[in-house]
């Protein structure tokens, strides 16, 4: 890493591997990687000869034998050229950068899971209200570089060494229950059995569990949804989460009703929801949350413009995007008229629910 200026943040992007679990190969603290599968994905990344990744296995505790290393394909095009959208409509913020505000939510949220055990919580909001984008943040901002946030914006909420899992129930995959499972155990750099039911799943997460693990559920009206994901199965989450692993499994889940209302509207009851003693709504940001990401942009907007924005968005995070995205996109045209003001009206129709919530 050293030889090729690779920072533990770029090889956890590169590799797909947590910046927390390379820290901890490299400091001594892990006698051996669980999987070998991890330290060839490191040569491939830091583009490390035969002869090396030999001896790269063999000080990670694995044979060197068959080692094979494919040269990485190459694109006919680079990504080099691209930067980072001012605004960001319909899809979630990934990057923390890009994130702006709830300050009182996450000091709410990071003060639960400053101590053992850890504690459950639970996000409501409407839809489009920032709760996906926040879960991003929650699971990327610890180990963030400081160098790849915006000045002053905070990373220490709590020390490092968390493992954070996120899991999308909107994706078909995580409605099933093996492959759910698979998926946690893998993002946990754990062993998978074979096969991947529910009973073995928590045996390998109380044998194999060591560090503070968030397990971040999106959407779990979907998950509540799927046949696949029954009665027995949210026992065995809230046994976890209550009794077994240490005190060092948390969860947070997102969704558009408290707990006890989510277990009224389903037709399977689950026991899982009692745990989540910590409920939290997300609202509109802040007048200041707002105001900074509007100064943030990278044109400057004229005051009256920006009032204006701040009356029609209700300072929803997902308005104030699209009314700016509409003002920005006038002024790159050097369209000087209101119709900006028109089309962001239009754009933020479908959403104006939120402006009713607030």
């Amino acid at each position: 890493m050293e030889i090729n200026r690779v920072t533990h943040t770029e090889l956890a992007r590169g590799t797909n591997i947590r910046r927390e679990t390379l820290s901890r190969w490299t400091a001594g603290e892990v006698r051996r990687p669980r999987q070998r599968e991890n330290i060839l994905q490191c040569a491939r990344y830091l583009n490390l000869t035969e002869e090396q990744s030999e001896e790269l296995c063999l000080a990670a505790g694995f044979s060197p034998e068959h080692v094979v290393m494919p040269s990485p394909q190459k694109l006919p095009f680079s990504f080099a050229p691209l930067h980072r959208s001012p605004f960001i409509i319909g899809p979630p913020i990934t990057e923390p950068r890009q994130f702006f505000g709830r300050d009182y939510l996450l000091k709410r949220i990071f003060d639960v899971w400053r101590c053992m055990p850890l504690q459950h919580i639970a996000v409501v909001g409407a839809k489009r209200s920032g709760k996906t984008s926040l879960l991003h943040y929650l699971r990327k901002i610890i180990d963030t570089d400081s160098t790849d946030l915006r000045p002053a914006q905070r990373n220490d909420w709590v020390t490092p060494g968390y493992q954070w899992v996120f899991v999308d129930f909107q994706d078909p995959r995580m409605c099933y229950q093996e492959s759910l499972l698979r998926h946690i155990l893998v993002e946990m750099n754990m062993p998978v059995p074979e096969p991947c039911d529910l009973v073995s799943f928590m045996e390998i997460i109380d044998q194999y569990l060591e560090c503070p693990t968030i397990i971040l559920l999106d959407e779990i009206n979907a998950g509540l949804a799927s046949p696949d994901l029954d009665e027995q199965f949210w026992w065995g989450l809230r046994s976890l989460g209550s009794n077994y692993a240490g005190g060092k499994l948390g969860f947070l889940m997102t969704a558009h009703q408290a707990p006890e209302e989510l277990m009224l509207d389903h037709s399977k009851p689950s026991p899982f929801f009692n745990i989540f003693g910590h409920v939290l709504n997300i609202d509109a940001w802040t007048e200041e949350d707002a105001l900074a990401f509007i100064h943030n942009a990278p044109v400057s907007f004229e005051q009256a413009d920006i009032d204006w924005i701040m009356q029609h968005s209700g300072q929803w995070p997902a308005l104030v995007q699209i009314l700016c995205h509409s003002r920005y996109t006038a002024l790159e045209e050097d369209d000087h008229s209101d119709a900006w003001k028109q089309e962001g009206l239009r754009r933020i129709k479908p959403y104006l629910y939120l402006l009713e919530s607030t």
